[in-house]
């Protein structure tokens, strides 16, 4: 009979225990838990434990701790497009968070990360670079100036080099007054490309029986393509 009554007993809090919900942990806990995981580079997991404690926590003052860490893993997992979301968020937001700095970066660096190759169509490196260059203007003394100024520059390029892509196709097809357009747009946005810009509207200016104008423009050509100018110097003269 006693074990009888024990079983029961025993069952009886089985199913009262099954039933208790589990208090909630502090909110300073539950965020220190998710960003343990996210520093150990559990991303998958931080990303869960953060959207707990957004369920859970609301209207802490962590908020926007958790919001930044949340996006960040995001980014570390090479979710660029979630990421931008998530640091947008934080950006409108939480304008005032010390984490908004280092969001507004985040931006340009994701889109940057979604950049097409140089064949496709460049608007969201031109938003990229937008971006970059906000981030200038609002943080002029920022800890990450250095890394917002060399997305513009890599943005920058990335843009010419599409310039002067365009420009090589329409001499392909025999428009040689629009590439000379797309060509002196290289010369004035880029040095990195100007060598290649200047061979380019050599063999334009050749093609057209512009001799002296051609001798000019191979005459600026250096670097890589030096030798590759001179050839053709040699043919003029």
């Amino acid at each position: 009979m006693k074990k009888i009554v024990w079983g029961i007993m025993a069952l009886f809090l089985l199913t009262c225990t099954h039933n208790v919900k589990l208090p909630l942990l502090e909110a300073a806990e539950e965020y220190q838990r998710a960003h343990q995981y996210f520093e150990s580079g559990n991303y998958g997991k931080s990303l869960e434990l953060f959207r707990a404690f957004f369920n859970n926590h609301p209207g802490s003052e962590l908020v926007d701790d958790a919001q930044f860490y949340y996006a960040e893993s995001f980014y570390k997992i090479g979710n660029y497009q979630e990421a931008l979301q998530e640091f947008q968020f934080l950006v409108v937001n939480f304008p005032n968070s010390e984490y908004s700095e280092k969001s507004l970066l985040r931006k340009a660096q994701c889109l940057e990360e979604m950049s097409p190759l140089i064949q496709r169509d460049q608007e969201i490196t031109k938003k990229a670079l937008e971006i970059y260059e906000e981030f200038g203007l609002r943080y002029p003394y920022s800890k990450y100036l250095d890394e917002s100024k060399e997305g513009i520059e890599r943005m920058r390029e990335k843009l010419n080099k599409k310039l002067l892509e365009i420009a090589e196709i329409y001499i392909k097809m025999g428009k040689s007054k629009a590439a000379k357009i797309y060509l002196v747009g290289v010369l004035k946005r880029s040095d990195k490309w100007d060598d290649k810009a200047y061979l380019l509207l050599g063999d334009i200016a050749s093609k057209e029986g512009q001799d002296s104008l051609a001798l000019f423009y191979y005459g600026k050509v250096g670097g890589e393509f030096e030798s590759e100018a001179k050839k053709r110097l040699d043919k003029i003269q």
